[in-house]
């Protein structure tokens, strides 16, 4: 039996349960006489009712309830899928999950609530697979490599409008009234937007989707690893989205993707004029509560998760 995390053969303890001589991780030997399978092979990239997702993969009915899925990939003990989900209140509210399962139990969750971020992150994982080789090393190019289209342009222009109003006039992005200032943030009186300030007083303000330029970047704000590069998809005040390859930084070799999803928390920075710098935080940013760890380690399932997202955006009408 090997390690899950550090690929070598693991010390057999007692009979079922082994221990792995580098990371010293303890592991019981699963029942390979029940793995998690698909009800029909032939469905593999198809969707799925949603009801399989609750009674198979113990998705619970409590928050959510899944219409239809695609499983994207499926082993003896992991399951990956894209569902189309709402919740048990707001029936009408759709919106895109990728979910992980591991031996049935919940592993990790993306959450996507608009057609905007959906074709964000399709094109974001585009971009992943053509610059990582299958070990997700980097094979891509760094910085301006090609002139910048006319909306690059407009998108760079727009954003530097809203900054240069913010802080000559402080113009509020979301109403353009005029807002309040105070130590650490500027807050709008009238539709109740918030501007963070950040270093020498820079505003930290709320970007449409649309309007991120998908580019890849280095600096997030992840505990425990360190980023090769990833691609923010979602970017707001107080939420942050983002898709990136990562290694530990006890064996450089060992790459993954990873999906983060974090918030900021406000308390303390409107309150003391300070971030958030407890534990689990990072940049004032933690990580969403449930989120645990949506990872993909086999750059293989890269295409069919981006196949079965663009069929979920069709069956949305949520295609460009």
């Amino acid at each position: 039996m090997k390690c899950p995390s550090c690929k070598i053969e693991m010390e057999q303890l007692v009979e079922g349960i082994y221990q792995c001589p580098q990371c010293r991780k303890i592991l019981k030997q699963k029942d390979e006489s029940t793995p998690i399978t698909t009800e029909k092979k032939e469905d593999l990239f198809g969707f799925k009712d949603g009801e399989y997702f609750h009674t198979k993969l113990s998705l619970n009915k409590e928050y959510e309830i899944c219409d239809k899925g695609i499983i994207v990939h499926s082993s003896n003990t992991r399951v990956l899928a894209a569902l189309i989900c709402h919740s048990s209140i707001l029936k009408e509210e759709k919106y895109v999950r990728i979910s992980w399962w591991k031996t049935y139990q919940h592993a990790g969750m993306f959450k996507i609530y608009n057609r905007t971020v959906l074709q964000n992150t399709i094109k974001a994982l585009e971009k992943i697979e053509e610059a990582f080789d299958e070990q997700w090393n980097w094979i891509g190019k760094f910085g301006n490599q090609k002139t910048k289209s006319e909306e690059e342009k407009e998108k760079e222009k727009k954003l530097e409008i809203i900054k240069a109003r913010i802080i000559e006039n402080r113009t509020c992005p979301n109403c353009q009234q005029k807002m309040e200032k105070y130590k650490s943030h500027y807050l709008c009186q009238h539709c109740s937007e918030i501007v963070i300030l950040e270093g020498y007083n820079q505003p930290i303000f709320n970007i449409d989707p649309s309007d991120l330029n998908l580019k890849f970047q280095t600096n997030f704000p992840i505990n425990f690893y360190l980023p090769v590069s990833g691609i923010t998809v979602k970017w707001l005040v107080g939420e942050w989205k983002s898709i990136v390859v990562i290694y530990s930084k006890d064996l450089e070799s060992k790459k993954w993707l990873r999906f983060y999803w974090w918030n900021r928390d406000f308390t303390n920075l409107i309150k003391h004029g300070q971030r958030d710098m407890s534990m689990n935080t990072q940049m004032g940013w933690k990580s969403q509560r449930g989120v645990s760890s949506p990872n993909i380690y086999d750059k293989k399932i890269l295409k069919p998760l981006i196949d079965a997202l663009k069929k979920i955006a069709s069956e949305l009408k949520w295609e460009n």
